[in-house]
């Protein structure tokens, strides 16, 4: 007699574990609804709108799994070629060979049903029916604050990621973002190197890496935090993925912090949706001018928070600020000269030429110095011959 499925898929065992064992005759209703749940989650041509469509008309993911072409017929499609990619689909379903594939990759799938769904998502109104995960996801009491900004940015963007993430480490403040290049990928490295957790929300599946810049990211996230996604393992990073991650994003987060965006960006969307949401946002200021910041002085017109210390994420969070009485400093002794040039650099990028300028001194000789400090730490040049503080 052929096994269930999802006795299969909740009995934790593999196939070797379970040879000779007595299969089970009848599927309990439990372990129905979690095989539909999985079915319905990695459904690769529907997405969220319609999947909510079919539960509005049907009530589960069972009664859509039993629906006749009649009675599916009669929901809305969006044209006949739709109707038939849902029968193709589920034709080809395999759910004990889906499962055990998820298995191997280290991938686990929890459906909204379940009781370690996180209940900040339940709290959202188009939260996801079900999550596949790789590593942990946030315990319920444990605080999270996300961090989500401009892919390209600059020097002044990096510093405040590192600083505020570093910092909130410090009190066990969990960090979300999207392991994106930037801003995101910074503040996590930021979080884990500071000794805290940090959870990356991905538009793709969570066996995929994207970008594949951010390896290491994505192998420390797994020992440091966990990797989680909407989307079933398999799923390219399309582009239409991401606007929907972002809701998650700042779904499981208490607090939003957003540093550097364009006047059109990602992280925007980020901070619509947590407003939506009832989340607090929070925006470093920048220069006004300054395409990086045009978002975000854009959000603080409107009325977000505006970023001026951790202090004021602890207050948020009912978070008690500790008294650091031994705090050690590292200072770095430099010549006159290095310091001078030192001083007049800023988080912004200068050229050169402009830092000539303004020490009277000749372009070799600044250039020669600014090697120095580069090798010390406190120097990057983020473009040919334009130069910031670390």
């Amino acid at each position: 007699m052929r096994r269930s499925v999802t006795a299969f898929l909740n009995s934790g065992r593999s196939g070797g574990e379970t040879e000779g064992m007595q299969e089970k005759e009848e599927k309990t209703e439990d372990e129905k609804r979690r095989e539909k749940w999985f079915w319905l989650c990695s459904i690769l041509s529907f997405g969220r709108k319609e999947k909510q469509m079919l539960l509005d008309f049907f009530g589960t993911p069972e009664e859509i799994w039993q629906a006749d072409e009649r009675e599916i017929g009669e929901v809305f499609w969006k044209n006949e070629e739709h109707k038939k990619a849902f029968f193709r689909e589920k034709a080809a379903w395999d759910a004990k060979k889906a499962w055990n594939e998820m298995q191997k990759k280290g991938i686990r799938f929890i459906s909204c049903e379940d009781t370690s769904y996180p209940q900040k998502l339940k709290e959202i109104y188009d939260y996801p029916f079900g999550l596949f995960i790789r590593g942990e996801l946030p315990k319920e009491n444990e605080k999270t604050v996300a961090i989500v900004g401009a892919r390209l940015c600059s020097a002044y963007g990096r510093h405040f990621a590192v600083k505020i993430a570093e910092e909130l480490a410090g009190y066990d403040i969990s960090l979300v973002s999207g392991m994106a290049r930037g801003i995101d990928g910074t503040a996590q490295r930021a979080a884990i190197k500071g000794g805290g957790k940090s959870y990356a929300v991905l538009g793709c599946g969570p066996d995929i890496c994207y970008p594949m810049q951010n390896r290491d990211l994505y192998q420390n996230l797994l020992k440091n935090g966990g990797v989680l996604s909407e989307y079933p393992p398999g799923s390219s990073p399309l582009p239409f993925h991401f606007p929907m991650r972002n809701r998650i994003i700042s779904g499981l987060s208490d607090l939003v912090i957003v540093i550097e965006a364009r006047e059109k960006s990602g992280s925007l969307i980020t901070a619509d949706q947590a407003l939506e949401q009832g989340r607090d946002v929070m925006v470093l200021p920048g220069r006004a001018g300054d395409a990086l910041s045009a978002g975000c002085n854009r959000l603080i017109d409107q009325g977000a928070g505006i970023f001026l210390s951790t202090d004021q994420i602890l207050e948020r969070l009912k978070i008690k600020k500790k008294n650091h009485t031994n705090t050690k400093k590292t200072y770095i002794a430099l010549e006159s000269e290095e310091n001078l040039v030192y001083s007049v650099l800023e988080f912004q990028a200068k050229n050169l030429q402009s830092i000539a300028d303004e020490t009277n001194l000749t372009p070799q000789k600044v250039s020669a110095i600014l090697v120095r400090l580069m090798l010390c730490g406190l120097v990057a040049e983020d473009v040919k011959n334009h130069y910031s503080k670390v």
